[in-house]
């Protein structure tokens, strides 16, 4: 039976997420793309983390921000990126390791609890990861509780029509394979939407910004791959999907998107949403 947030509920959700990410950290680390690289570089020049402080990264993965920011903050500063997923949390300290970059701590720990002090950090970044907390408002007022007043957040995010043009192509077949969304928050969020959690978790100086990343896929099976390398689609299909069925659905697939190839490859646009926030100063 397919999990939703209907039946077993946001604690079985949390559990798959976390199954699912432990599964394909190794391939999600090759970042096949760039794109988490590079829009980690756009945070982080967004955000503008303050010199000698506490950077705080949230559902830090394999630290694709993280691993950027001591650069930000100096050699008086600090940088912890938190990852509910163990897996991910080791390929990050060894990436760490392997480029010699210090001032960066990784640990385990879910982002809806964070076991840090109130008050105690003067940034926090969350790249393309508010939308798998099942409550994302919890999410964001813990971000929010660890920040020192007048402290900074930064959001990344998947924004409307995130993978144009396959996105609407895989919708229609996923549909018509039956198959349902294991999150119970959509992959892709509106400004509107975002600014009004934001500002229900009480930040203020809420500010949106939309940009776009276009990439070129070599073929049906790379985009496929991709695919596999988000933590909760396999666990997905596996859960909702006999073997054969999943073989005939990447089959479909590959054969929509082979109407998309060019000489070059499969033209995709990632549209992306950043948001920038803070914890307004006590008075």
């Amino acid at each position: 039976m397919p999990l939703t947030a209907g039946n077993d509920g946001a604690t079985g959700v949390r559990r798959l997420i976390r199954q699912g990410w432990e599964e394909v950290a190794t391939e999600y680390a090759l970042d096949r793309l760039g794109i988490f690289e590079r829009s980690g570089r756009r945070l982080l020049e967004l955000v503008r983390p303050v010199p000698g402080g506490k950077l705080l990264d949230v559902g830090t993965g394999t630290g694709a921000v993280a691993l950027q920011a001591p650069a930000w903050v100096g050699q008086d500063g600090m940088v912890t990126g938190s990852d509910v997923a163990a897996t991910m949390v080791r390929l990050a300290k060894q990436s760490a390791a392997a480029r010699g970059i210090g001032g960066v701590e990784f640990c385990q720990m879910d982002g809806e609890r964070l076991d840090f002090p109130d008050a105690s950090c003067d940034t926090v970044t969350c790249a393309f990861s508010l939308f798998q907390f099942p409550d994302m408002g919890r999410a964001l007022a813990e971000m929010r509780r660890v920040l020192k007043p007048g402290g900074r957040l930064g959001l990344s995010n998947w924004g409307p029509g995130f993978f144009s043009p396959v996105a609407a192509l895989q919708r229609d077949l996923f549909k018509e394979f039956g198959l349902k969304a294991l999150l119970t928050n959509p992959i892709s969020l509106r400004p509107d939407v975002l600014e009004l959690l934001l500002r229900q978790a009480a930040f203020t100086a809420v500010k949106l910004v939309e940009e776009s990343d276009e990439v070129w896929f070599e073929s049906p099976a790379e985009v496929w791959a991709f695919n596999l390398d988000m933590g909760p689609f396999p666990v997905m299909l596996r859960r909702q999907l006999t073997a054969a069925q999943q073989r005939a659905l990447e089959q479909r697939f590959a054969s929509n998107l082979q109407n998309l190839m060019t000489d070059r490859g499969i033209r995709c646009t990632f549209h992306l949403l950043y948001a920038l926030a803070e914890k307004g100063k006590q008075r």
